[in-house]
């Protein structure tokens, strides 16, 4: 048998490592990568849509604008009208590399899958490797990296694809960077210093690519520790020489961030447009439990295994308080990891704590102060805290591990299941499927324009403020599709003004969100002005998100199909009904109802598709048997807009009224017509009006309205629990051509 040589065994020492946690990150995410076709990480039974729709939506944006030749800190391609500054958007530039690796945007889900991969298995490996290097036992260090990997807060990032939360493995490998330039300043190695010099100037910049609040992260570890590694500089001048090293990688960073990073962009914010979080509502780790055991819920928790830990290291450590404290390596000493490591634990507790019904004031409100409320989330310092603490524990307790290979293996085994256990690996993370396609949206994305898509309820949001709902905030993700400017959508940090605007002060916003009742003629008067200054190309409205049964769905519907100067049904696909604005080039279809026959056109009321037709007053569709109809008497009058071949017509409806019979009569733009009609109960009848030719004119944009008497309620006659006026049910309205028959 071939022995292993030294070089086989260092090699080993790498690879095998870096399979492990990329196998153990596979497991992690074995649920979405199973159901990568159909599903992405998210749980559609909690009530906030989760934040997958702007992540997708960063990446698509970055490929777009990187193939304009364009900046990406700066859009009105959401939140539209207005220009926004996304230097403080979570954009996570520096993932994009790995998501553009798995293809296009059609490929969306696989590059997320891919970076959520990579995310986890550095973080395990990279912890590792700081383990392993200030002389942590291989079993503890492999143990660290697990922890780090499985973090709770690892485990809500991936549910909510927060995707800039997975980049904590920088601040180990800049810790690693920043020790191999102390070690080479001093050992005189100036070429070699300043080749890791380069590379942490590249690490920083990365790393702030990645989100922007690391560099606050980063400081409660890279200043004690370089400050540390200044002061074990054998003299002055080496100590000034690091201090120069430093100093370069960070000019350095911050010149790639002003070339290619949002530097420019940030000095230029107005960050005084912006709100902020209050210190007492800022997300913590729930005292004492966060930190004892994992929590269900949305709360971030330390687990089972890293305090309990941490404080048996401290009391082993307590106990050995006569060794020296540092290490026969000059590495720091294992007192000077637990010194680091609690500061980010205290103030990941936020801004108070109850002990036994007392509240007591913590660190965090300083910081909140410092940073002018803009740092909102303490329970992510729980991270920081993982990596001095498990240093602290690697050094104090790395002395019991059984040093004979079997009983190290075995204790390994136990640490990785307790690890398991604690981090529940095999709890599948929740999944919600991929939002649906629509063909009206592929259509967009080939057209060549510059318009605006105005989504229905319309909705925006940031990270501190909302206006509609989540999930009609997330119709973002069909940007990644169309391709075109949208008003619902979300920045993470935006002048709230942004999307506030529409809330309830603009009355066709408002409206289109329900937030407000329809103001007629100022809405059309804005709509009309928007068409053609943003300019609009499409409302879609989204059914599924209009309350029903009810008249709301209608009175939107019917509002829109009245706006034939200015909009026009263009697809109803499922549960979208999408209008065209006047303004496309493209023009409007025509709203010529199918010819069933030569010369006879039919609008069959109660179907999928209806709604290109229908105005005011009507009910919503109804299944009677073997017969689909629509009910009137919403209003006194009820709709109907088509466009015609020029000609004069019979207009014939299949109709019964409601428990009484119905004088009926009809007008056509305007005119009413010569006959009247009486619209007996309990069956369909067929009832039929002459229509001049004059009165079609040139065929376009056709208003039909039905006149009846008087409705009534079925709930008020004892009839049925029915609380809608009714008038007469319409099963169907054919237009006959000339002399045609529309019988």
């Amino acid at each position: 048998m071939r022995k292993i040589t030294p070089q086989h065994r260092s090699q080993l020492q790498h690879i095998l490592p870096t399979i492990l946690f990329l196998t153990y990150a596979t497991l992690q995410l074995s649920n979405p990568l199973f159901h990568l076709k159909t599903h992405i990480p998210g749980d559609p039974g909690q009530p906030v849509t989760t934040d997958y729709y702007h992540f997708h939506w960063n990446f698509w944006w970055i490929d777009h604008q990187l193939a304009q030749q364009d900046t990406i800190y700066q859009t009105h391609y959401l939140l539209n009208p207005f220009e926004n500054n996304l230097s403080l958007h979570t954009l996570s530039t520096a993932w994009f590399p790995v998501w553009r690796a798995a293809g296009d945007s059609t490929q969306t889900s696989t590059g997320m899958a891919l970076i959520m991969i990579a995310g986890h298995a550095l973080l395990g490996l990279s912890t590792y490797a700081l383990l392993r290097h200030f002389k942590t036992k291989t079993s503890l260090a492999i143990t660290g990296g697990l922890i780090t990997q499985s973090s709770a807060l690892m485990f809500w990032s991936t549910k909510w694809t927060t995707i800039n939360l997975m980049g904590w493995w920088w601040l180990p490998v800049i810790l690693l960077i920043w020790q191999q330039i102390a070690q080479s300043n001093q050992r005189g190695a100036a070429t070699k210093t300043l080749i890791w010099a380069l590379l942490l100037s590249a690490a920083l910049w990365g790393m702030i690519l990645t989100d922007l609040q690391y560099p606050l992260f980063l400081a409660f570890l890279i200043l004690p520790y370089g400050t540390w590694t200044l002061l074990q500089a054998a003299n002055r001048r080496k100590r000034l020489l690091l201090a120069s090293y430093g100093a370069l990688s960070i000019s350095l960073a911050c010149i790639l961030l002003w070339i290619a990073g949002p530097l420019p962009y940030l000095l230029s914010y107005d960050q005084s447009v912006l709100a902020t979080t209050p210190a007492e509502r800022a997300p913590s780790i729930p005292f004492p439990g966060g930190y004892l055991w994992r929590l269900d819920g949305g709360s971030i928790s330390l687990g089972a295994i890293l305090v309990p830990a941490f404080l048996l290291a401290l009391i082993v450590s307590l106990r050995r308080r006569g060794q020296t404290p540092t290490s026969h390596n000059g590495d720091p000493s294992r007192w000077f990891w637990f010194w680091v490591a609690l500061p980010p634990l205290i103030l990941s507790a936020g801004a108070s704590i109850t002990i036994f019904g007392a509240t007591i004031p913590m660190p965090y409100v300083w910081l909140h102060a410092l940073f002018g409320g803009m740092f909102r989330y303490p329970e992510r310092l729980a991270s920081v805290f993982m990596f001095p603490a498990l240093l602290f524990i690697g050094l104090s307790l790395s002395r019991y591990v059984p040093k004979r290979p079997r009983y190290s293996y075995l204790f390994a085994s136990a640490l990785i299941l307790l690890v398991m256990i604690d981090s529940r690996t095999l709890q599948p993370v929740p999944l919600q499927p991929i939002p649906p396609s629509y063909d009206f949206y592929e259509a967009m994305g080939q057209e060549d324009y510059d318009y605006v898509v105005v989504e229905i309820p319309t909705a925006g949001s940031s990270g501190e403020g909302i206006v509609g709902r989540s999930e009609w905030v997330a119709l973002q993700w069909y940007g990644i599709i169309h391709g075109k400017r949208m008003v619902n959508s979300h920045i993470s940090r935006v002048d709230p003004w942004h999307y506030l605007w529409m809330e309830t002060d603009d009355a066709m916003m408002a409206w289109l969100g329900q937030r407000r009742l329809i103001e007629p003629e100022t809405v059309r008067a804005q709509m009309q002005e928007r068409i053609a200054s943003w300019p609009i190309g499409y409302f879609v409205i989204h059914t599924q998100f209009i309350p029903g049964p009810g008249p709301t769905l209608q009175e939107i519907v019917g509002f829109f199909n009245a706006q034939g100067d200015l909009v026009c049904p263009y697809a109803i696909e499922r549960d979208t009904i999408v209008y065209r604005t006047t303004w496309h080039p493209d023009g409007c279809p025509p709203r010529t109802p199918p010819e069933i026959e030569p010369g006879v056109y039919e609008i069959d009321l109660g179907v999928s598709g209806d709604e290109r037709y229908i105005g005011w007053g009507w009910h919503w569709q109804e299944d009677i048997g073997a017969t689909r109809w629509r009910w009137t008497g919403e209003y006194p009058t009820s709709n109907l807009y088509v466009d015609l071949p020029p000609d004069r017509y019979t207009l014939s409806l299949a109709a019964q009224s409601f428990w009484e019979p119905r004088q009926l009569s009809i007008t056509v733009n305007g005119e009413r017509l010569a006959e009247t009609a009486t619209v007996e109960p309990n069956t369909l009848g067929i009832y039929s009006f002459s229509i001049p030719a004059d009165l079609i004119g040139d065929g376009q944009h056709v208003e039909i309205e039905l006149i009846y008497d008087d409705t009534l309620v079925p709930a008020e006659i004892g009839q049925s629990g029915d609380p809608r006026r009714l008038a007469i049910a319409v099963d169907w309205v054919r237009f006959g051509k000339g002399d045609s028959g529309a019988s």
